[in-house]
Order: structure tokens, then sequence, then C-alpha cells
């Protein structure tokens, strides 16, 4: 499943990794969670429907001497149904996806890989390249 939202989530990522890490970094350390939203949304726009996805709270920042720096944000996926929380871990040229938990409503077939293939398609604005292990709809 992170790599149904994995491949969804590129475009996105990439924007945000254009904001340099320490702007992030001062962002959660001095708690400006509106100004961290406001990357989140503007990031999302040409990606994702609005109130996709979201930011939960002001994240991680990992800095140290000796390791380029990393950003965690802490986000939500939301649409038809599908509510998964993860963390969307940014590095200087890399981005990954962590999966924390997956709510689907009214799901009784136990396909919850298909049911959030098809919420991550109908959820975003640009066509995407995700191969389907399930078919069957």
């Amino acid at each position: 499943m992170e790599r149904i939202l994995g491949a969804a989530l590129a475009g996105f990522a990439s924007d945000l990794r254009l904001v340099d890490a320490l702007d992030f970094a001062a962002f959660i350390r001095i708690g400006q969670m509106a100004n961290l939203r406001s990357l989140v949304h503007s990031s999302a726009e040409p990606y994702f429907k609005p109130g996709t996805i979201e930011l939960c709270e002001l994240g991680q920042a990992l800095l140290s001497w000796a390791e380029p720096p990393e950003i965690l944000l802490p986000m939500t996926f939301r649409h038809a149904g599908v509510r998964v929380y993860f963390r969307l871990r940014l590095a200087a040229r890399s981005a990954s996806v962590e999966l924390e938990s997956v709510a689907i409503e009214d799901d009784d077939s136990g396909r919850l890989e298909a049911r959030l293939t098809n919420a991550v398609e109908s959820a975003t604005l640009q066509p995407l390249r995700i191969q389907r292990t399930d078919v069957a709809t």
C-alpha cells in the first residue's frame, strides 16, 4: 500500500522538496503550523483535489552535523471513504511514505489495496501509473 500512496505523492513530494529544509526546520521548531499547512496546500494543489492531503501536526526536522537534513511530516490522505495516516519523509534527493494506519468505510470485502488504489486514482488531478495487483472492482 505504501507503493500506491508513494506513486501518487511523487510530484507533490518533489514540490515540497523545493522548499529549503531549514525553512521547514524553523517552522517546525517555532510551531508555525499555519505556514506548514500553507506549504502543504500549495504543493498539493496541482496534484490532488482540495482537502485530500492534509498536514496533521508539526512533524520533525532531523538535523545533525554528520547527516543531511530530513523532514518528517505527519499527514492524512482522505478521499472516497478511505483515510490513510502516514508520515512523509523528505530528504535531499528522495522522499518516502511510512504508513501509520488505513481506515476504509463500509469495507467488508477485505480488498484494502484495491479500494486505496481507486481512491487515490479518483483524488488525483493528473493520471497515475499505479500497477494494480488486483484488477477486479
